[in-house]
C-alpha cells in the first residue's frame, strides 16, 4: 500500500479516487479548488480529506500524485509538483494543450528523475495486445488499416484516446495528416474557456499503412472500429460487445492480395470488457515501477503532435507532415 495524492475531483478524479481504494493503496488527501467538488458530492465522507490550499499538497509524503484537473492545469500542476520534489506523477489524457508546453515538462521531468505517467488507458488493455500479436501473424499478415468512426466529437479530449491507439498498433506516428473539423461544434459543458471540435483525419503511417478516425460533433453514435490486416479483419460495434476475428481459410493465405473476394472463416478473439478503474489501477502499478514506462510522456507527446497536426491541417486546409514546424508547436488548444 502507498499513499496518493489526488489533483483534481471532478467526475475522472472521482474513478480514481475509487481506482486507488480498489487498487489497495492510501488516498492520503484530495486538492481541489472548488468548495464542493463532484468526488465529495458523491462521496460525503471524502470531505475529511478535501482540501483547497495547494500548499498541503507540498506538505504531503504521499508517493504518488495523480492530476485529473482539465487540461489547462496539467503542465502547470506537474511543473509545481516536480519542483517541490515529487517524484511520481499520474497526469490524466490528454498530457498538455500544447506541444511546447509538454516537450518542456518532459525536459523538466527528466532533470529532476520524475516519472510521469499519462493515463492513455487502452495501452494497458488486453485487447490492445491482442490486436498487436496478430500484427504479422501469418493467418492474418501485417496491420494496414484501422478505421474508427465515433460520435461526440472533442479531437482532443476523447479523439486523443484513439490517436494514441492507433500510434501504438503502428509502433510509430504518422509520416502525414490530413483533416477536416466539424462544421459546427456545441459549447463545451466544461465551460466556455473550452473549444474542442470533432472531425475526421486520415493519419498516414511509414510504408503507406494508414488510420482514418472519423469522429464528428454531427454523429450521436459509436458507429464502428475495424482493424484490418493483409489477410484479415478484427472489427467491433460496440468496444464492450463481441468482437469480430474473420481471416482467410488456410489454402488461401498463399494466394495474391489481389485475390480479394477470397471467402473468409471466422475464429474466436477473446477480449475484456474495457474496464476505466482497471486501467487507472494500470497507471499506478506504471508509475511504482522502475522499469520503462508503458504509457509515459514521450507516448503522450506524440499524440499531442498528431493532435496539433490535425489542428494545423484542417486550419491551412493542406496534408501536414510530421513534424510539424516549432511555430505550430506552440501553438496552445483550449482543450478541456
Amino acid at each position: 500500500m502507498v499513499k496518493i495524492a489526488l489533483m483534481g475531483a471532478g467526475r475522472m478524479g472521482h474513478r480514481f479516487s475509487q481506482a486507488i481504494r480498489r487498487g489497495g493503496h492510501e488516498l492520503a488527501l484530495i486538492f481541489d479548488p472548488s468548495e464542493n467538488p463532484w468526488a465529495v458530492q458523491q462521496e460525503p465522507e471524502l470531505t475529511l480529506l478535501h482540501t483547497r490550499d495547494f500548499d498541503d499538497v507540498n506538505r504531503s509524503d504521499a508517493e504518488i500524485y495523480v492530476i485529473c484537473s482539465t487540461a489547462d492545469f496539467h503542465v502547470s500542476t506537474a511543473t509545481d509538483l516536480i519542483e517541490a520534489g515529487k517524484k511520481r506523477l499520474i497526469i490524466e489524457k490528454p498530457l498538455c494543450q500544447s506541444v511546447s508546453e509538454g516537450e518542456a515538462l518532459h525536459a523538466l521531468a527528466s532533470k529532476h528523475c520524475a516519472r510521469i505517467i499519462v493515463n492513455h488507458g487502452r495501452r494497458y488493455s488486453t485487447n490492445t495486445a491482442a490486436l498487436k500479436r496478430l500484427n504479422g501473424d501469418r493467418k492474418t499478415g501485417a496491420l494496414r488499416s484501422i478505421l474508427i468512426k465515433m460520435g461526440g466529437g472533442s479531437f482532443g479530449c476523447v479523439g486523443t484516446h484513439w490517436i494514441d491507439l492507433c500510434n501504438n498498433l503502428m509502433n510509430n506516428k504518422p509520416e502525414k495528416v490530413f483533416a477536416t473539423l466539424s462544421h459546427e461544434t456545441p459549447p463545451d459543458n466544461r465551460g466556455e474557456r473550452f473549444f474542442d471540435p470533432g472531425g475526421t483525419a486520415v493519419l498516414v503511417y511509414p510504408g503507406g499503412r494508414r488510420a482514418i478516425i472519423d469522429i464528428g460533433d454531427d454523429i450521436g453514435i459509436v458507429a464502428s472500429t475495424e482493424f484490418i490486416y493483409e489477410k484479415g479483419i478484427v472489427s467491433w460495434i460496440t468496444e464492450t460487445g463481441k468482437w469480430s476475428f474473420r481471416h482467410r481459410r488456410p489454402e488461401d493465405l498463399d494466394k495474391s492480395l489481389g485475390n480479394y473476394g477470397l471467402p473468409l472463416i471466422e475464429s474466436p478473439f477473446e477480449t475484456t470488457p474495457p474496464d476505466l478503474l482497471d486501467y487507472a489501477i494500470s497507471t499506478i502499478n506504471d508509475a511504482l515501477s522502475e522499469k520503462p514506462c508503458n504509457s509515459g510522456v514521450p507516448e503522450a507527446l506524440e499524440t499531442m503532435e498528431v493532435f496539433a497536426a490535425i489542428r494545423y491541417a484542417a486550419r491551412i486546409d493542406q496534408v501536414v507532415h510530421l513534424p510539424i514546424p516549432d511555430d505550430e508547436k506552440q501553438v496552445r488548444y483550449a482543450i478541456p
